[in-house]
């Protein structure tokens, strides 16, 4: 097989979907581990690759390319080379790298049991812009993970847990993966069931607010199961034994609190800077909110941290067959690894659901449809169901007051992102969370 040029390697990621670095000048390109793919019917390389650019961090990306006559093109435009990486985990097959391995994984558990056909159908998704996801057969759908990071992939890792260790199912359950091992270590690709007919619960959510005018029970009941799902899912995270380090739930303690107001207020001082040039009644809202904030401070530790979602809003979960399923634990993008998978209070993805109920209504009401006012029974029946199926939970707080201030803290903490992110993006929408600010205060 012919080696890839690595000279024409800054043209080729330039033309690629997933690269990120399209607008910055690249220094450098080169090679930190590579394998050579001899796999029946497709050969290629699959290299993982360092990018230094003339400003800012190296990055790390994993390609899989073959030489032409006509420049280097991407292996997984062919269907055999698609089947054949999935082959690998499916197979469970170990291949050398130049400084390590590459490891396939098949979870045996009863139900990864899935009958594939044959021919497995291939099809491209286009809807991601930072990864690769196929689907195989309508079974199976993978995603070839581009940008690396050093460490234990969360997606990998909650996934496994969940299907190997756990009994919850709502979730499109991880079969297999592709895994490097050695010094540029790092998951590859998971594999997770397909779900065909699902809707992301974000797109159903603004389709019942646009049709209810008065919510419905049907829906209120709805979101009343979502929050009895989230409790099961956190269940399911609590229920880790001692032995398994990085999901046992560990005490919360007063120095957790203190670091988390801490760091609600710095990012209260940060965001209103920025937005109260724009919104001067923020500017005069700041000690009632930093005040909001200090309250966390001040409650007696109780309950526990345990591993969550950590980027949960109604684009994460899915609605099929009139049942909700969770998916993407990758955590927020922006964070490290290493702080997505830290241990927290499970009311913090309370919270981030929470606020997307309100980014739902509000998102009708700016497309001049039904008025505001729905959040409230939302919100209630979601803390409903989420309270049911958590009574007497160990890993929350041991009284509804303390439950109260402490999922405030954390919709500030979610809201003083919104407006960061809508400032650097959609300065239109950034009224959205600054008038939820607004009415948090006046809530007090």
């Amino acid at each position: 097989m012919t080696p890839l040029d690595l000279t024409k390697l800054p043209d080729f990621l330039k033309t690629q979907r997933w690269f990120a670095g399209k607008a910055w000048p690249i220094k450098s390109v080169s090679v930190v581990d590579h394998v050579t793919m001899n796999l029946g019917a497709c050969s290629f390389t699959l290299a993982i690759i360092e990018v230094v650019y003339e400003l800012g961090q190296p990055e790390r990306y994993q390609l899989q390319a073959r030489q032409t006559a006509d420049g280097l093109v991407s292996a997984l435009e062919d269907d055999d080379c698609v089947r054949a990486v999935f082959n690998l985990a499916r197979e469970g097959r170990v291949v050398s790298s130049g400084s390590g391995r590459v490891v396939g994984e098949w979870i045996a558990s009863t139900d990864s049991g899935v009958a594939l056909p044959d021919p497995l159908g291939v099809r491209r998704l286009n809807v991601e812009q930072s990864n690769t996801s196929l689907v195989l057969g309508e079974r199976i759908i993978i995603k070839v993970i581009r940008k690396l990071e050093a460490g234990v992939n969360p997606e990998y890792e909650v996934g496994r847990f969940l299907a190997t260790k756990t009994d919850f199912r709502a979730t499109p359950q991880l079969v297999g993966a592709l895994n490097l091992e050695g010094p540029a270590g790092a998951t590859l690709a998971v594999a997770h069931r397909f779900v065909p007919d699902a809707v992301d619960g974000w797109k159903y959510t603004l389709e019942r607010l646009r049709q209810e005018k008065a919510l419905s029970e049907r829906f209120l009941g709805e979101m009343r199961e979502l929050g009895a799902r989230l409790g099961e899912l956190h269940k399911a995270f609590a229920s880790a034994g001692p032995e398994d380090l990085a999901f046992s739930p560990e005490p919360l303690l007063q120095e957790d609190l203190q670091r988390w107001s801490a760091s609600i207020v710095g990012e209260l001082g940060v965001t209103l800077a920025d937005a109260g040039r724009l919104h001067a009644d923020l500017e005069n809202r700041r000690e009632g909110l930093i005040a909001y904030a200090k309250r966390l401070a001040q409650v007696a530790p109780s309950g526990q941290k345990i591993r969550i979602h950590g980027d949960l809003h109604l684009g994460q979960v899915l609605r099929s067959q009139n049942e909700w399923l969770f998916f993407d634990f990758e955590g927020e993008p922006s964070r490290s690894f290493t702080a997505r998978r830290e241990k927290y209070s499970a009311l913090r993805d309370v919270a981030g659901m929470i606020r997307s109920f309100d980014y739902a209504e509000a998102t009708v009401s700016l497309e001049g449809g039904q008025p505001r006012g729905r959040v409230g029974p939302t919100r209630d029946a979601f803390l409903e169901g989420y309270r049911q199926a958590t009574r007497g939970a160990a890993f929350l707080p041991d009284s509804d007051e303390a439950f109260d201030v402490m999922l405030r803290a954390f919709e500030l903490e979610k809201l003083l992102y919104e407006v960061r992110y809508e400032l650097a993006n959609r300065p239109d929408w950034v009224r959205i969370p600054v008038e939820a600010l607004l009415r948090m205060e006046d809530a007090q």
